[in-house]
């Protein structure tokens, strides 16, 4: 399959499966023997197949009523799909424990396909799961004062050096 074709399945298979909310098409586009690294510590039974990307989607999209990926950049080369995209949406669902907050968020995450037979058939992706949940109010929003919490005859070095750059 050409690379052209396999960017094509990637965004159709957002499109379709997050933006229009057609789970249901999961066999469209998901392996039967998928294996998705993505789903982490949870039972094997989940961790393979369209039916277990459908329930993980299912997980975000019942949370946030409104949620849409865009794409912010996509490479493909030979059988392989990266995309870098934003997810925004409202929390106006739970989410593995996190109650309903009415919050908008806004984060960012990396995705690999490998992509067989013209279907995806392993997936990696990172997510800012941490600044999902700061934005969520479900974690403390992080310091980012570089001198805090050094000790005081660190500071004068560090200053020095900031002020000579």
């Amino acid at each position: 399959m050409p690379t052209s074709s396999n960017l094509l399945l990637c965004r159709e298979f957002v499109q379709k499966m997050i933006n229009e909310r057609e789970l249901t098409l999961a066999p469209e586009f998901v392996a039967a023997d998928s294996i998705h690294h993505e789903f982490g510590d949870v039972p094997e039974d989940f961790q393979s197949g369209p039916r277990a990307m459908a329930q993980f989607l299912n997980l975000y999209l019942r949370a946030f009523s409104d949620l849409r990926v865009t794409f912010e950049d996509a490479l493909a080369d030979r059988d392989r799909v990266v995309t870098r995209w934003r997810m925004e949406g409202t929390q106006d669902g739970p989410l593995m424990g996190i109650a309903a907050s009415g919050r908008r968020v806004s984060i960012e995450g990396i995705r690999i396909d490998r992509i067989e037979n013209g279907k995806i058939a392993e997936s990696w992706m990172q997510m800012d799961t941490m600044g999902m949940l700061q934005q969520l109010g479900a974690l403390p929003k992080l310091r980012r004062q570089p001198l805090y919490g050094l000790t005081p005859e660190a500071v004068p070095v560090l200053q020095e050096a900031r002020h000579a750059a």
